[in-house]
């Protein structure tokens, strides 16, 4: 049997590797964005305006989509991309619920906690970790103990939360090696206080991270400005993330990017500049 993995991921998907990982076992021929080879295809879609023609549909973009669990628990097929990493989970879900999220609709396999040693594969030094919400596992030490007996670094691809930190969290993110900057997010002004919390810890151990800005949703233009200002002052890179692709939160973006509002004494007066 032919088969035929599509997709619109840029990077990395780890539902294709699992499923070309089961297929091989099975004997069949795996061809990777060969829409034109035929086979059965299977699409995994990240983005909504992706038009993919395909036998069978998953991925972020469609409702209630997830492999069933003989594939799930497959380990990844490494053949199937050029990275020099393991990529998988420890823990899915997070159960904050933001409106504005897409992963409290995600269909996950599971709420259970597992070890690397699923998807590690030891020819790599790096670990790619696609958690939700590490901090929101219970047994969220043993993943880094783990990651600590191999020595790996961490690619750190969807952050950690920054309202969750505490003195523990912040002494483990320290001894850890990642590859860059780690990620946290500010989306809502009404966290203010767990977040300054967590940028005090941050200030402690002298961690420096990219703080994503989530803008255009529910905050006003004086609470992206506050939100970036308070940023600035502990050291902290803002990095913008506009909400609907709207002109403005464009602006905002490239205006933070530029990195032009180092030279001013607050965020507000560089902005007012910029927008003449």
């Amino acid at each position: 049997m032919k088969v035929n993995l599509l997709t619109d991921a840029p990077k990395h998907n780890l539902a294709l590797m699992k499923l070309s990982a089961w297929h091989k076992e099975q004997g069949d021929e795996v061809l990777f964005n060969m829409p034109l080879w035929g086979g059965y295809r299977y699409a995994s879609v990240l983005f909504d305006k992706t038009k993919i023609d395909a036998d069978q549909y998953g991925g972020p973009a469609i409702e209630n989509s997830r492999l069933e669990n003989e594939i799930e628990i497959m380990k990844p097929d490494y053949d199937l991309y050029p990275v020099d990493y393991s990529l998988g989970y420890t823990y899915r879900p997070c159960f904050r619920g933001c409106s504005f999220c897409k992963v409290a609709g995600l269909n996950h396999p599971d709420t259970m906690h597992h070890t690397i040693w699923e998807f590690y594969d030891p020819k790599f030094k790096k670990i790619c970790l696609l958690n939700n919400n590490t901090f929101m596992d219970k047994k969220w030490k043993l993943t880094f103990h783990e990651i600590w007996e191999e020595e790996l670094t961490i690619i750190d691809e969807n952050g950690y939360d920054l309202r969750l930190l505490d003195y523990e969290k912040a002494a483990y993110l320290k001894q850890t090696k990642f590859d860059g900057k780690i990620h946290f997010a500010w989306d809502q002004i009404e966290d203010e206080r767990q977040i300054i919390n967590g940028l005090e810890l941050l200030k402690k151990f002298k961690i420096t991270g990219h703080i994503y800005v989530l803008i255009g949703y529910d905050t006003t233009e004086e609470q992206d400005l506050h939100r970036c200002q308070k940023l600035i002052d502990f050291k902290q890179d803002p990095y913008i993330m506009p909400y609907g692709g709207t002109k403005k939160g464009k602006r905002f973006k490239r205006f933070i990017d530029s990195f032009m509002w180092r030279k001013y004494p607050t965020i507000e007066k560089a902005w007012k500049d910029y927008k003449k």
